[in-house]
Protein backbone atom coordinates (compact mmCIF):
# COMPACT_ATOMS: atom_id res chain seq x y z
CA UNK A 1 0.00 0.00 0.00
CA UNK A 2 3.14 2.40 -1.02
CA UNK A 3 3.17 4.82 -3.86
CA UNK A 4 4.50 2.51 -6.37
CA UNK A 5 2.53 1.74 -9.67
CA UNK A 6 1.03 -1.81 -8.19
CA UNK A 7 -0.01 -0.56 -4.85
CA UNK A 8 -1.99 2.65 -6.16
CA UNK A 9 -4.04 0.32 -8.15
CA UNK A 10 -4.64 -2.22 -5.85
CA UNK A 11 -5.80 0.41 -3.78
CA UNK A 12 -8.23 2.14 -6.91
CA UNK A 13 -9.30 -1.83 -7.24
CA UNK A 14 -9.99 -1.76 -3.27
CA UNK A 15 -11.88 1.42 -3.49
CA UNK A 16 -13.72 1.14 -6.12
CA UNK A 17 -15.10 -2.61 -5.36
CA UNK A 18 -15.97 -1.81 -2.21
CA UNK A 19 -19.81 -1.85 -2.05
CA UNK A 20 -19.48 -5.27 -4.08
CA UNK A 21 -17.16 -7.03 -2.34
CA UNK A 22 -14.94 -7.11 0.97
CA UNK A 23 -11.33 -7.11 0.93
CA UNK A 24 -8.85 -9.83 2.36
CA UNK A 25 -5.51 -7.90 2.02
CA UNK A 26 -2.24 -9.92 2.03
CA UNK A 27 0.60 -7.92 2.25
CA UNK A 28 4.24 -7.86 3.18
CA UNK A 29 3.96 -4.86 5.65
CA UNK A 30 1.25 -4.07 8.35
CA UNK A 31 -1.14 -1.09 7.11
CA UNK A 32 -0.99 1.85 9.12
CA UNK A 33 -4.34 3.08 11.09
CA UNK A 34 -5.15 5.91 8.61
CA UNK A 35 -4.74 3.81 5.37
CA UNK A 36 -7.18 1.19 7.24
CA UNK A 37 -9.54 4.02 8.08
CA UNK A 38 -9.43 5.14 4.27
CA UNK A 39 -10.60 1.54 2.80
CA UNK A 40 -13.52 0.27 5.39
CA UNK A 41 -13.89 -2.49 3.08
CA UNK A 42 -10.89 -4.31 4.26
CA UNK A 43 -11.71 -6.62 6.81
CA UNK A 44 -8.64 -8.39 7.44
CA UNK A 45 -4.80 -8.32 6.84
CA UNK A 46 -2.53 -11.56 6.40
CA UNK A 47 1.15 -10.20 7.03
CA UNK A 48 3.53 -12.55 5.01
CA UNK A 49 6.58 -13.05 6.13
CA UNK A 50 9.48 -12.79 4.22
CA UNK A 51 11.87 -13.79 6.24
CA UNK A 52 9.64 -18.09 6.59
CA UNK A 53 9.64 -20.35 4.17
CA UNK A 54 7.59 -19.48 1.52
CA UNK A 55 6.20 -22.82 1.10
CA UNK A 56 4.89 -23.02 5.02
CA UNK A 57 3.41 -19.18 4.27
CA UNK A 58 1.51 -20.63 1.22
CA UNK A 59 0.03 -23.12 3.51
CA UNK A 60 -0.90 -20.67 6.13
CA UNK A 61 -2.53 -18.34 3.22
CA UNK A 62 -4.59 -21.16 2.18
CA UNK A 63 -6.22 -22.04 6.02
CA UNK A 64 -6.63 -17.76 6.22
CA UNK A 65 -8.38 -17.70 3.20
CA UNK A 66 -10.65 -20.59 3.68
CA UNK A 67 -11.40 -19.15 7.08
CA UNK A 68 -12.81 -16.33 5.84
CA UNK A 69 -14.05 -17.76 3.06
CA UNK A 70 -12.93 -16.20 0.70
CA UNK A 71 -14.67 -16.59 -2.98
CA UNK A 72 -12.02 -15.14 -5.17
CA UNK A 73 -8.01 -14.70 -4.98
CA UNK A 74 -6.44 -12.05 -6.80
CA UNK A 75 -3.18 -11.62 -7.29
CA UNK A 76 -0.92 -8.86 -8.61
CA UNK A 77 2.63 -9.11 -9.81
CA UNK A 78 5.77 -8.82 -12.13
CA UNK A 79 6.09 -11.61 -14.51
CA UNK A 80 7.72 -14.13 -11.79
CA UNK A 81 6.50 -12.28 -8.52
CA UNK A 82 4.71 -14.08 -5.93
CA UNK A 83 7.56 -16.64 -6.60
CA UNK A 84 5.84 -17.75 -9.79
CA UNK A 85 9.76 -18.82 -10.71
CA UNK A 86 9.54 -21.60 -8.04
CA UNK A 87 7.77 -24.75 -8.37
CA UNK A 88 6.91 -25.73 -4.64
CA UNK A 89 6.96 -21.57 -3.08
CA UNK A 90 4.44 -20.01 -5.15
CA UNK A 91 0.99 -19.93 -3.21
CA UNK A 92 -1.05 -19.71 -6.42
CA UNK A 93 -1.10 -23.44 -7.25
CA UNK A 94 -2.14 -24.40 -3.02
CA UNK A 95 -4.68 -21.38 -3.39
CA UNK A 96 -6.26 -22.78 -6.32
CA UNK A 97 -5.99 -26.61 -5.32
CA UNK A 98 -7.98 -25.46 -1.76
CA UNK A 99 -10.81 -24.64 -4.44
CA UNK A 100 -10.42 -20.80 -4.38
CA UNK A 101 -10.71 -19.67 -7.56
CA UNK A 102 -7.41 -17.79 -8.33
CA UNK A 103 -6.76 -14.89 -11.35
CA UNK A 104 -3.83 -12.53 -11.51
CA UNK A 105 -2.69 -9.57 -13.03
CA UNK A 106 0.93 -8.86 -14.77
CA UNK A 107 1.46 -5.58 -14.05
CA UNK A 108 4.92 -5.41 -16.18
CA UNK A 109 6.04 -8.18 -18.81
CA UNK A 110 9.91 -6.81 -19.43
CA UNK A 111 11.69 -9.46 -20.30
CA UNK A 112 11.86 -13.55 -20.22
CA UNK A 113 14.42 -13.37 -18.32
CA UNK A 114 13.33 -11.81 -14.96
CA UNK A 115 13.09 -14.65 -13.58
CA UNK A 116 17.09 -14.08 -12.72
CA UNK A 117 18.91 -10.24 -11.86
CA UNK A 118 19.55 -8.55 -14.88
CA UNK A 119 23.37 -8.62 -13.95
CA UNK A 120 23.85 -12.08 -14.40
CA UNK A 121 25.63 -12.78 -17.86
CA UNK A 122 23.34 -14.68 -20.72
CA UNK A 123 24.57 -17.97 -20.14
CA UNK A 124 23.18 -17.77 -16.37
CA UNK A 125 20.19 -16.67 -18.10
CA UNK A 126 19.78 -19.99 -20.72
CA UNK A 127 20.93 -22.36 -17.73
CA UNK A 128 18.24 -20.81 -15.34
CA UNK A 129 15.46 -20.76 -17.41
CA UNK A 130 14.87 -24.55 -18.11
CA UNK A 131 14.17 -24.04 -14.30
CA UNK A 132 12.06 -21.36 -13.75
CA UNK A 133 10.10 -21.29 -17.01
CA UNK A 134 7.87 -24.35 -16.21
CA UNK A 135 7.27 -22.95 -12.63
CA UNK A 136 5.36 -20.12 -14.35
CA UNK A 137 3.84 -22.21 -16.80
CA UNK A 138 2.07 -23.77 -14.34
CA UNK A 139 1.25 -21.01 -11.85
CA UNK A 140 -0.56 -19.58 -15.40
CA UNK A 141 -2.35 -22.86 -15.34
CA UNK A 142 -3.37 -22.67 -12.06
CA UNK A 143 -5.48 -18.89 -12.15
CA UNK A 144 -8.35 -18.98 -14.28
CA UNK A 145 -7.03 -15.80 -16.21
CA UNK A 146 -3.96 -13.64 -16.35
CA UNK A 147 -4.19 -9.71 -17.32
CA UNK A 148 -1.53 -7.29 -18.47
CA UNK A 149 -1.59 -3.75 -18.33
CA UNK A 150 -0.55 -3.27 -22.04
CA UNK A 151 -0.80 -4.48 -25.31
CA UNK A 152 3.06 -5.09 -25.74
CA UNK A 153 3.03 -7.17 -22.35
CA UNK A 154 -0.09 -9.37 -23.84
CA UNK A 155 1.72 -10.34 -26.77
CA UNK A 156 5.21 -10.65 -24.79
CA UNK A 157 3.63 -13.21 -22.56
CA UNK A 158 1.79 -15.05 -24.84
CA UNK A 159 5.15 -15.72 -26.82
CA UNK A 160 6.75 -16.85 -24.13
CA UNK A 161 4.23 -19.33 -22.17
CA UNK A 162 2.50 -19.67 -25.61
CA UNK A 163 1.02 -23.19 -24.03
CA UNK A 164 -1.44 -20.86 -22.07
CA UNK A 165 -1.91 -18.00 -24.38
CA UNK A 166 -5.80 -18.38 -24.09
CA UNK A 167 -5.14 -17.60 -20.36
CA UNK A 168 -4.14 -13.97 -20.99
CA UNK A 169 -5.77 -11.10 -22.13
CA UNK A 170 -5.14 -6.90 -21.95
CA UNK A 171 -6.95 -4.49 -19.60
CA UNK A 172 -6.08 -0.69 -19.42
CA UNK A 173 -5.17 0.40 -15.36
CA UNK A 174 -5.80 3.91 -14.28
CA UNK A 175 -6.37 5.80 -11.26
CA UNK A 176 -7.83 8.79 -13.40
CA UNK A 177 -11.63 9.63 -12.28
CA UNK A 178 -14.26 10.07 -14.98
CA UNK A 179 -16.06 13.03 -12.73
CA UNK A 180 -12.68 14.68 -12.00
CA UNK A 181 -13.81 17.95 -13.90
CA UNK A 182 -9.81 19.52 -14.36
CA UNK A 183 -8.68 22.78 -16.65
CA UNK A 184 -4.99 22.71 -17.74
CA UNK A 185 -3.67 25.01 -15.59
CA UNK A 186 -0.28 27.79 -15.94
CA UNK A 187 2.31 25.62 -16.89
CA UNK A 188 5.54 26.39 -14.98
CA UNK A 189 9.44 25.47 -16.69
CA UNK A 190 9.68 22.73 -15.18
CA UNK A 191 10.43 19.31 -16.30
CA UNK A 192 9.08 16.27 -14.37
CA UNK A 193 9.88 12.86 -14.37
CA UNK A 194 7.60 11.58 -11.99
CA UNK A 195 8.62 7.66 -10.70
CA UNK A 196 10.37 4.90 -8.17
CA UNK A 197 14.18 5.91 -8.82
CA UNK A 198 15.81 3.04 -10.28
CA UNK A 199 17.70 0.98 -13.47
CA UNK A 200 14.82 0.71 -15.39
CA UNK A 201 13.22 4.08 -15.01
CA UNK A 202 16.26 5.93 -16.62
CA UNK A 203 16.52 9.04 -14.83
CA UNK A 204 20.22 9.18 -15.20
CA UNK A 205 19.49 9.25 -19.02
CA UNK A 206 16.83 12.47 -18.00
CA UNK A 207 19.96 14.23 -16.34
CA UNK A 208 22.83 13.40 -18.89
CA UNK A 209 19.86 14.83 -21.03
CA UNK A 210 19.05 18.29 -18.71
CA UNK A 211 22.90 18.90 -18.58
CA UNK A 212 23.12 18.75 -22.18
CA UNK A 213 20.61 21.73 -22.97
CA UNK A 214 20.62 23.54 -19.22
CA UNK A 215 23.17 26.06 -20.59
CA UNK A 216 21.09 27.27 -23.13
CA UNK A 217 17.69 26.75 -21.77
CA UNK A 218 17.96 29.22 -18.82
CA UNK A 219 14.78 29.52 -16.64
CA UNK A 220 14.21 25.57 -16.93
CA UNK A 221 14.24 23.05 -14.37
CA UNK A 222 14.39 19.02 -13.90
CA UNK A 223 12.19 17.78 -10.92
CA UNK A 224 12.95 13.63 -10.12
CA UNK A 225 10.39 13.02 -7.78
CA UNK A 226 9.38 9.61 -6.76
CA UNK A 227 10.81 7.01 -4.02
CA UNK A 228 14.27 5.82 -4.23
CA UNK A 229 14.14 1.85 -5.42
CA UNK A 230 18.24 1.39 -6.64
CA UNK A 231 20.71 3.06 -4.95
CA UNK A 232 23.24 2.48 -7.89
CA UNK A 233 20.88 4.58 -9.86
CA UNK A 234 20.78 7.60 -6.79
CA UNK A 235 24.84 7.33 -6.67
CA UNK A 236 24.76 7.68 -10.57
CA UNK A 237 22.54 10.79 -9.70
CA UNK A 238 24.77 12.07 -7.37
CA UNK A 239 27.75 11.67 -9.65
CA UNK A 240 26.46 13.48 -12.49
CA UNK A 241 25.40 16.63 -10.38
CA UNK A 242 29.02 16.55 -9.11
CA UNK A 243 30.32 16.47 -12.62
CA UNK A 244 27.80 19.39 -13.87
CA UNK A 245 28.04 21.92 -10.17
CA UNK A 246 26.21 24.68 -12.76
CA UNK A 247 23.05 22.91 -12.79
CA UNK A 248 22.72 21.27 -9.00
CA UNK A 249 20.17 24.59 -8.00
CA UNK A 250 18.19 23.70 -10.94
CA UNK A 251 17.56 20.17 -10.40
CA UNK A 252 14.97 19.05 -7.66
CA UNK A 253 15.22 15.56 -6.33
CA UNK A 254 12.13 14.81 -4.56
CA UNK A 255 12.16 11.50 -2.70
CA UNK A 256 9.19 11.26 -0.83
CA UNK A 257 6.07 12.73 -2.25
CA UNK A 258 2.49 12.72 -1.18
CA UNK A 259 -0.50 11.84 -3.65
CA UNK A 260 -1.56 15.92 -3.07
CA UNK A 261 2.17 17.11 -4.23
CA UNK A 262 2.66 14.67 -6.76
CA UNK A 263 -0.87 15.87 -8.47
CA UNK A 264 -0.04 19.55 -8.18
CA UNK A 265 3.29 18.84 -9.78
CA UNK A 266 1.66 16.87 -12.79
CA UNK A 267 -0.63 19.94 -13.54
CA UNK A 268 1.72 22.49 -13.28
CA UNK A 269 5.06 21.41 -14.83
CA UNK A 270 5.22 22.29 -18.81
CA UNK A 271 7.33 18.84 -20.05
CA UNK A 272 6.97 15.52 -18.36
CA UNK A 273 9.30 12.72 -19.27
CA UNK A 274 9.51 9.13 -18.96
CA UNK A 275 13.02 7.77 -20.11
CA UNK A 276 12.27 4.21 -19.06
CA UNK A 277 14.39 1.18 -20.46
CA UNK A 278 11.47 -0.80 -19.70
CA UNK A 279 8.34 -0.07 -18.91
CA UNK A 280 4.65 -2.12 -18.34
CA UNK A 281 2.42 1.08 -19.14
CA UNK A 282 3.50 4.26 -17.46
CA UNK A 283 0.89 5.07 -14.74
CA UNK A 284 2.32 8.10 -14.21
CA UNK A 285 2.85 9.13 -17.91
CA UNK A 286 -0.82 8.65 -18.10
CA UNK A 287 -1.90 11.11 -15.72
CA UNK A 288 0.58 13.44 -17.19
CA UNK A 289 -1.17 13.41 -20.79
CA UNK A 290 -4.55 13.81 -18.84
CA UNK A 291 -3.31 16.77 -16.66
CA UNK A 292 -1.70 18.58 -19.88
CA UNK A 293 2.17 17.94 -19.81
CA UNK A 294 3.54 17.70 -23.24
CA UNK A 295 5.32 14.41 -22.99
CA UNK A 296 8.08 12.62 -24.17
CA UNK A 297 8.99 9.15 -23.25
CA UNK A 298 11.07 5.93 -24.61
CA UNK A 299 10.34 3.29 -27.28
CA UNK A 300 9.82 0.39 -24.74
CA UNK A 301 6.88 -1.62 -23.55
CA UNK A 302 3.28 0.14 -23.57
CA UNK A 303 4.49 3.64 -23.47
CA UNK A 304 4.38 3.81 -27.31
CA UNK A 305 0.72 3.33 -26.95
CA UNK A 306 -0.16 6.10 -24.72
CA UNK A 307 2.44 7.99 -26.65
CA UNK A 308 1.75 8.07 -30.46
CA UNK A 309 4.91 9.85 -31.91
CA UNK A 310 4.86 13.63 -33.34
CA UNK A 311 0.84 13.23 -32.49
CA UNK A 312 0.34 13.42 -28.86
CA UNK A 313 3.99 13.28 -28.13
CA UNK A 314 7.52 12.49 -28.93
CA UNK A 315 9.22 8.88 -28.89
CA UNK A 316 12.98 8.66 -28.36
CA UNK A 317 15.44 5.55 -28.33
CA UNK A 318 16.06 4.10 -24.51
CA UNK A 319 19.19 5.22 -22.63
CA UNK A 320 19.86 7.92 -25.38
CA UNK A 321 20.86 10.90 -23.93
CA UNK A 322 21.71 12.52 -26.87
CA UNK A 323 17.86 11.65 -28.17
CA UNK A 324 16.25 12.74 -25.41
CA UNK A 325 18.33 16.14 -24.91
CA UNK A 326 16.99 16.75 -28.69
CA UNK A 327 13.41 15.86 -27.70
CA UNK A 328 13.85 18.26 -25.01
CA UNK A 329 15.24 21.15 -26.60
CA UNK A 330 12.09 20.51 -29.65
CA UNK A 331 9.49 21.14 -26.47
CA UNK A 332 11.02 23.86 -24.84
CA UNK A 333 11.47 25.89 -27.99
CA UNK A 334 8.37 25.34 -29.34
CA UNK A 335 5.83 26.62 -26.86
CA UNK A 336 2.89 25.89 -29.74
CA UNK A 337 4.31 22.40 -30.06
CA UNK A 338 3.94 21.80 -26.55
CA UNK A 339 -0.20 22.99 -26.75
CA UNK A 340 -0.55 20.83 -29.08
CA UNK A 341 0.69 17.94 -27.56
CA UNK A 342 -0.80 18.74 -24.31
CA UNK A 343 -4.53 19.07 -25.93
CA UNK A 344 -4.07 15.86 -27.99
CA UNK A 345 -2.39 13.85 -24.50
CA UNK A 346 -5.24 14.66 -22.78
CA UNK A 347 -7.86 13.98 -25.88
CA UNK A 348 -6.19 10.86 -26.18
CA UNK A 349 -7.08 9.48 -22.56
CA UNK A 350 -10.86 10.58 -22.49
CA UNK A 351 -11.37 9.05 -26.09
CA UNK A 352 -9.88 5.97 -24.58
CA UNK A 353 -11.37 5.78 -21.41
CA UNK A 354 -8.58 5.40 -19.45
CA UNK A 355 -9.85 5.39 -16.25
CA UNK A 356 -10.17 3.78 -12.64
CA UNK A 357 -14.31 3.22 -13.26
CA UNK A 358 -13.60 1.61 -16.73
CA UNK A 359 -10.88 -0.62 -14.84
CA UNK A 360 -12.91 -1.52 -11.71
CA UNK A 361 -15.97 -2.19 -13.79
CA UNK A 362 -14.18 -4.31 -16.18
CA UNK A 363 -12.43 -6.03 -12.67
CA UNK A 364 -15.77 -6.54 -10.88
CA UNK A 365 -17.87 -8.54 -14.59
CA UNK A 366 -14.34 -10.55 -14.46
CA UNK A 367 -14.83 -11.24 -11.01
CA UNK A 368 -18.50 -12.18 -10.98
CA UNK A 369 -17.94 -14.59 -14.44
CA UNK A 370 -15.27 -16.57 -12.72
CA UNK A 371 -17.09 -16.92 -9.37
CA UNK A 372 -20.13 -17.68 -11.70
CA UNK A 373 -18.60 -20.43 -13.58
CA UNK A 374 -16.82 -22.00 -10.57
CA UNK A 375 -19.94 -22.14 -8.21
CA UNK A 376 -21.56 -23.90 -11.74
CA UNK A 377 -19.12 -26.55 -11.98
CA UNK A 378 -19.15 -27.51 -7.90
CA UNK A 379 -23.08 -27.92 -8.87
CA UNK A 380 -21.72 -30.00 -11.71
CA UNK A 381 -19.65 -32.14 -9.21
Amino acid sequence: MCHGGIEVLVREIIRGTGDSYATFLVSADDLPDAVRASFPSIRDLFIWSLQADPADESLRLVDWLKKHRVDIAHFHFGTYGWYARSWSNCPIPHVSNSGIPCVSTNHGAFTLFDCVAPYRPLWFKLLSLPLFWPAKLRQIFHVRWEATVSLNDLSSVRKWFFPARAKFFQLYHSKIHENEKHEISEKKLVILCLGTVGERKGQQYLLEAFAQIAGSHPGWELILAGRHGHGTTMARIEQLLQQNPAIRHRVKILPGVSDETALDLLKTSAIFAMPSTAEGLGLSLQEAQFYGCACIGSRVGGIPELIEDEVTGILVPPADSQALAAGLIRLIDNPELRTRFSEMGRQSIVARGMTAERMVGKYLKLYEDTIQIGSDKSMIS
